[in-house]
């Protein structure tokens, strides 16, 4: 059932990559955790070199950075984003909006901006109460207006917000 994000009117593909996305189940124990848990979360934001997601499981090349050095400010850069979503027991089934973005040390946006409808269901062998990821990897290339601070920016709905900064420094 849905246990994938589904993207929709966001990018023309050939501006943004989004690769593999799925599930992974995770089970915490005995913990209940649609007590602790109550609400869709944006539990991970990573930037990376390179990643993708096969068979629920996140491979990262280069991950975890805050600093990237660039020789040349004028031509696009590669940034890849990596988002993981924890859905609650009782949030499965429904959609959830995504939404990550980029924007500079003032604030302003630097485009494309994502979005995505995350959808997750519940698998026939899983324990009640326990939560769901669905992990997301977006491959672009952004043209930064100068060097700087960068901050990335992954939210779901008006709940939940992570955010990520990065230095774009001149490669010298």
């Amino acid at each position: 059932m849905g246990n994938r994000l589904s993207f929709r009117h966001v990018l023309d593909l050939q501006e943004c990559l989004i690769y593999n996305v799925y599930i992974v189940y995770s089970s915490y124990g005995s913990v209940d955790l649609s007590t602790i848990f109550d609400q869709v979360d944006v539990d991970f934001l990573l930037l990376a070199d390179r990643a993708e997601v096969l068979n629920g499981k996140l491979y990262m090349m280069g991950g975890a950075w805050d600093r990237r050095h660039i020789r040349d400010i004028t031509a696009p850069v590669p940034l890849t984003i990596v988002v993981g979503v924890l859905v609650p027991w009782n949030a499965t089934n429904e959609p959830h909006h995504l939404r990550v973005r980029l924007e500079d040390e003032d604030g302003a946006p630097v485009p494309p901006e994502v979005e995505a409808t995350v959808n997750v269901g519940r698998p026939a062998n899983a324990t009640q109460g326990q939560s769901f990821r669905a992990t997301a990897v977006i491959n672009n290339r952004w043209s930064l207006p100068r060097f700087g601070t960068y901050r990335v920016v992954a939210s779901m709905g008006e709940h939940t917000e992570k955010r990520v900064a990065f230095y774009a420094i001149e490669a010298g």
